[in-house]
């Protein structure tokens, strides 16, 4: 049917989908919706769940996919390892893929995506990065994006990712990954690694406003070439905090980081995972160690243009944190410490108030071939949760800092104190 859009005295086409019930798979439906009007119409989702039983790849132009409910995925842990779409960073998995231009993807405050996630954090407890998880959105080769009044729960894997893709818009988003396996309750970081909110890859001009996330992972991560990304007003509950990287990981590939502002952000502990990181910048060893996605390194290039303003912690172990050495392979880091090829620099840190929850508040190591340069730091009062080791409350190894820079107390050091990061980094 067609409908006057009254925003642009347009007639549109208008496909309504209702869902068949009973948990029977909806996606050849939706698919059909799509094609039907996804270039210049609306897609309604009246219903409260629609069940997604198959890997969707979609194209929407000048359109609206208007949803007021959940679309759920079905838990056959096989069937999605056996069917997905592959991401080849890292070796992942995707789940539903957008695609298009000049499109609108909106929750109404009702409803997004439930990934029935429990089962993928039973499947990959003490495995990071385990094959096979899919991600639940993934906006692939778009442009003129938004995405608004979306949530995300239960993600299978990282919540959203923007790959290849310009000028998207998420606003007012939220995105809860909790296990409720009475096992968890002790253990909680094993149970929901990589449970990201948002990762940017291949992107530009990326928007977060108003952004709410809680889980045990990156609340929101700029893999490489992420460029010209803001957020404002974010909440992350748990988990990993806001992440530069990982970056570098694969040998002799440049990837940057450029042009970023994050302001107004906020961090704590959830009753389900502690926070683990603040604001931190991981690049990997400046050695091929081992394959992605838990292995890697030699990459190098560089981050530069940006700022982190008006942001609180409370009860963050680690609330700055740079790290020039990634790897998630057991070994002796020791022996490629320094080894970095990854530049960070023209990075500015203002207004950072809180607490730790022991001694380290700016834990910060750079790399011999790379030191991180032109930093400043202005305003930054973090409380140390503890003082019984005040020589590590600010540790800053291969550092360029001195004279106007605004953190002139920080120092290097080889201690060990408080390193223990429980796999985090």
């Amino acid at each position: 049917m067609c409908f006057l859009d009254l925003s642009t005295r347009e007639k549109r086409k208008r496909c309504t989908l209702h869902a068949l019930g009973h948990e029977k798979d909806d996606s050849e439906n939706l698919i059909a919706a799509v094609k039907k009007c996804g270039r210049g119409g609306i897609i309604t989702l009246p219903d409260a769940n629609y069940t997604i039983g198959q890997p969707l790849d979609i194209t929407l132009e000048d359109s609206v996919l208007d949803i007021h409910g959940w679309l759920s995925f079905t838990t056959d842990v096989q069937y999605w390892i056996d069917n997905h779409f592959p991401f080849e960073f890292q070796n992942q998995s995707l789940a539903f893929i957008v695609r298009g231009h000049d499109y609108i993807i909106d929750g109404n405050d009702k409803g997004g995506i439930d990934g029935n996630g429990q089962v993928w954090y039973n499947y990959a407890k003490d495995f990071g990065n385990k094959y096979g998880r899919p991600m639940s959105l993934t906006i692939k080769e778009s442009k003129n994006v938004l995405i608004k009044n979306f949530s995300i729960i239960q993600p299978q894997f990282w919540a959203s990712l923007v790959w290849k893709s310009e000028n998207v818009y998420f606003k007012d988003f939220y995105v809860n990954a909790t296990s409720f396996n009475p096992k968890s309750a002790s253990d909680q970081k094993n149970w929901l690694q990589n449970t990201d909110g948002s990762d940017t890859y291949q992107s530009h001009n990326v928007t977060y406003e108003n952004f709410v996330y809680q889980g045990g992972d990156d609340c929101i991560a700029l893999k490489p070439n992420s460029t010209l990304i803001t957020a404002r007003n974010v909440t992350c509950f748990g988990g990993t905090g806001i992440a530069f990287g990982s970056i570098a990981q694969y040998a002799g590939v440049k990837d940057i980081i450029e042009d970023v502002l994050l302001e107004d952000m906020r961090l704590y502990p959830s009753s389900q995972c502690p926070g683990y990181q603040g604001v931190y910048f991981k690049s990997w060893l400046g050695y091929e160690i081992g394959h992605p996605p838990n292995g890697g390194g030699g990459g190098y290039g560089y981050a530069k243009n940006i700022t982190v303003r008006d942001v609180y912690m409370e009860d963050i172990w680690h609330p700055l944190v740079v790290q020039s050495d990634l790897t998630y392979l057991e070994m002796d880091r020791k022996q490629y410490a320094d080894s970095g090829l990854f530049e960070w620099s023209d990075i500015h840190l203002k207004n950072f108030s809180g607490n730790g929850l022991a001694n380290r508040v700016a834990w910060m190591s750079c790399s011999k071939l790379t030191p991180c340069h032109d930093w400043t730091f202005k305003d930054i009062n973090i409380e140390p949760g503890k003082n019984d080791h005040p020589e590590i409350h600010y540790t800053c190894n291969n550092f360029v800092l001195g004279g106007g820079d605004g953190l002139n107390q920080c120092h290097p050091s080889n201690s060990t104190l408080e390193t223990d990061n429980g796999g985090t980094l």
